[in-house]
């Protein structure tokens, strides 16, 4: 019973109800309801709790996206509720983003179960099935007909007692990837011309206009920023 009133606390601290469709006083009946569903995980459709321990063994680096947890987001749901969380870090072992409390090793995990989208200093992330997994994405260009998206990795590269490795721990190593989605179908691309042509399946005259639109803005398709513009003009024409 203790345990289950620190962590009502937890979640009554950390998310404040900022919009919604039909509003929800958050220190009303209601919300101690929609918290209390959240702390059991009866049936939860945000996330669950669970408890995390740092390995015993020392591993470098780090498995999350963030370098640190003071990071505060706005969760975004199907019905059009919005829920404000702090100290928030996004697993990429799990795919999953994490809700830290303080001094503590507890951990309340979301699901993406009728969460639309998630928005932290700016970035927007959403969560789509690819390569039998569901992913976390952050969403770098988002329309109906197209998508850029970055996606997250991290790997644990085995230490060795080889001095001349200069790696006697394991560590975590962090990536990124780029993907384009066309019609709901996800597709790896590389930040190159080449790639995002094939990728677009561009016949010779759209191949054409779009050479012409990167010449003459001198874009660069190396770089994020001239990607997002070239979708931008494809989706428009």
């Amino acid at each position: 019973m203790k345990n289950l009133i620190l962590f009502i606390t937890f979640l009554l601290s950390s998310f404040i109800a900022l919009a919604q469709t039909s509003s929800v006083d958050a220190g009303g009946s209601q919300a101690m309801e929609k918290y209390a569903q959240l702390a059991a995980g009866n049936g939860s459709s945000y996330g669950n709790s669970m408890m995390f321990y740092n390995p015993k063994r020392q591993i470098d680096g780090k498995f999350h996206l963030f370098e640190d947890w003071n990071n505060t987001a706005v969760i975004h749901t199907l019905s059009d509720d919005k829920f404000l969380v702090k100290r928030i870090n996004l697993n990429l072992q799990r795919n999953s983003f994490e809700a830290k409390m303080n001094d503590s090793d507890s951990i309340f995990s979301f699901t993406f179960n009728n969460i639309k989208k998630i928005v932290i200093n700016n970035k927007v992330y959403k969560n789509y099935y690819y390569d039998d997994d569901n992913r976390v994405y952050e969403m770098l260009y988002d329309s109906d007909n197209y998508k850029l998206m970055k996606g997250f990795e991290v790997k644990l590269i085995a230490g060795s007692a080889n001095p001349l490795v200069n790696r006697p721990n394991d560590k975590y190593v962090r990536g990124e990837d780029y993907f384009i989605m066309i019609n709901g179908t996800i597709n790896p691309v590389k930040l190159k011309k080449k790639s995002i042509f094939k990728t677009l399946k561009l016949d010779k005259s759209d191949s054409s206009k779009l050479d012409m639109f990167v010449d003459s803005n001198s874009l660069s398709l190396k770089n994020v920023e001239g990607v997002v513009k070239v979708l931008e003009y494809y989706n428009s024409i």
